[in-house]
């Protein structure tokens, strides 16, 4: 798998995620990154086309998971796009660590897309007046 690398985001995805948390700032949400399915990855940069807001609370790895996942990869594949990753945004303010479930369905997802990541919003990050990028960039684990 590959080690932490760059990302290049585009707004709609940037603005999808942001949406998704701020409508959301009560509890913890997640979604899938999506990436064109023709970009090579000769820069090693990991480029955002968009991404598919999900769960808005208690996230377990549940058939409604899987269900959401099959119907991504369908809805991507047939707009030139492919899975590219996970984002994560913690229920509480000030936690910035990954839980035990987001690294799960993160390695998941590595596992049959090798090049994915995951992006921990950093919701101390989220505000008007911030200069900062609200992201942390977390590579999978080594599955062996």
């Amino acid at each position: 798998m590959s080690e932490a690398k760059d990302i290049r985001i585009s707004l709609k995805a940037y603005a999808k995620i942001v949406c998704h948390v701020m409508q959301y700032q009560y509890t913890a949400v997640n979604g899938i990154l999506l990436t064109s399915d023709d970009a090579e990855e000769k820069d090693d940069v990991l480029n955002v086309v968009d991404c598919v807001p999900l769960f808005h609370y208690n996230i377990p790895l549940s058939p409604m998971f899987i269900v959401a996942l099959t119907q991504i990869e369908e809805y991507a594949t047939n707009r030139g796009m492919k899975i590219g990753g996970y984002y994560h945004a913690n229920e509480y303010y000030t936690d910035t660590e990954v839980g035990a479930v987001a690294t799960r369905i993160a390695d998941k997802i590595a596992e049959n897309c090798p090049n994915s990541c995951m992006l921990l919003v950093d919701n101390t990050k989220l505000s008007f007046l911030s200069t900062e990028v609200p992201f942390k960039i977390i590579p999978p684990h080594k599955v062996e």
